[in-house]
């Protein structure tokens, strides 16, 4: 699915973000933020608008000040409503069920992300793999996005 160029490429932003001292909570915040930008820029059309509006209400609740830091049971409460629609989507609508899963990565944090144990040292690459199953041509997209929050920091 991703070549060579494209792996070392999200291995060297990784790099920067970390040594920029990026959050793995600031990450996880800037994707909410991506996908609600792509959703709001229409790159997302294979989606009915139904279900892309269902997906923004999640991703505005993953954006509120403090839920990443502090309301482990609020969050606990966004999985267990999106895994349920996932998986009905699953075959019925790949590319949505896809999308579904970029949206419950909004609610994972920093104590998640060290208790996952990957073997990554952020959820990047993750984030990149999901929506790429959603908009194939999304790397430049994602790139520039995430190489924002260097700006911010």
């Amino acid at each position: 699915m991703s070549d060579q160029k494209e792996i070392e490429e999200i291995e060297s932003l990784e790099a920067e973000l970390l040594t920029a001292g990026v959050s793995i909570n600031q990450l996880v915040r800037r994707y909410a933020s991506f996908l609600r930008r792509l959703i709001e820029g229409g790159a997302l059309s294979g989606i009915s608008s139904e279900k892309l509006e269902m997906m923004s209400s999640y991703l505005d609740k993953a954006l509120m000040p403090g839920l990443l830091e502090s309301d482990e049971e609020q969050r606990k409460s966004f999985f267990l409503a999106l895994w349920p629609i996932e998986r009905k989507y699953r075959d019925l609508d790949p590319v949505f069920a896809n999308f579904v899963r970029c949206v419950i990565c909004c609610f994972g944090n920093e104590e998640d992300w060290e208790r996952d144990d990957t073997g990554e040292d952020t959820p990047l690459w993750y984030f990149f793999f999901y929506i790429k199953k959603v908009y194939p041509e999304v790397k430049n997209d994602f790139l520039q996005y995430f190489k924002g929050a260097l700006d911010k920091v």
